[in-house]
């Protein structure tokens, strides 16, 4: 069993584990330690298997279902994805940091430029939520879940263009949005 198993195991048997926890009882990354407990709440089960030479070949349950409704053969489906290069044998994947394509840092920096600092953006928006719902509960006022949670999606909106980039169109698109499917669930057209 490969440590990503063994990790996932553990999340199976324990499901409200701590990832910094488990990531350090098993030495290997928060990132790929975050992944795993993904799997194993959304109920990707992954199966390995071996390929015609022996080697060992992982893919998912939804991958083999999704062969099977093609009326491909498993070892069909692996060989095809081996030579497609969709598909890698284990022994050549790197099972240690799970790496992204994505540098976080540099996507965070990227949307610090649009938003402003995170915790400035935070912490006004937790004020002024804070603000909204002490005001409704003082006045006795209730909400339907899409009502609260578009009044608390457009505070996000708005603290992000008064801490960030004010024209940045998609603010603004988003306000309108969210505000709409409000008004149109009013009006008797959900969506």
């Amino acid at each position: 069993m490969n440590k990503s198993d063994k990790i996932r195991e553990y999340f199976r048997k324990y499901p409200s584990a701590e990832v910094a926890k488990v990531a350090a009882k098993f030495q290997a990354p928060k990132p790929m330690t975050y992944k795993l407990r993904k799997q194993v709440i959304d109920g990707t089960q992954l199966i390995t298997t071996p390929a015609s030479n022996g080697r060992k070949v992982t893919v998912t349950d939804t991958q083999l279902a999704v062969a099977k409704k093609m009326g491909v053969r498993p070892e069909d489906f692996i060989r095809e994805g081996l030579k497609l290069g969709v598909l890698q044998y284990d022994d050549e994947r790197d099972f240690t940091g799970e790496a992204e394509d994505t540098n976080i840092d540099q996507t965070l920096d990227e949307r610090a430029k649009d938003y402003g600092r995170f915790k400035d953006s935070a912490a006004l928006m937790q004020g002024i939520k804070r603000l909204l719902a002490d005001h409704a509960r003082r006045h006795d006022k209730t909400f339907a879940d899409d009502q609260w949670e578009a009044l608390e999606m457009i505070v996000h909106k708005m603290a992000r263009i008064v801490n960030g980039n004010p024209d940045k169109v998609d603010h603004w698109v988003d306000i309108a949005g969210y505000a709409k499917l409000v008004a149109d669930r009013l009006q008797g057209n959900a969506r």
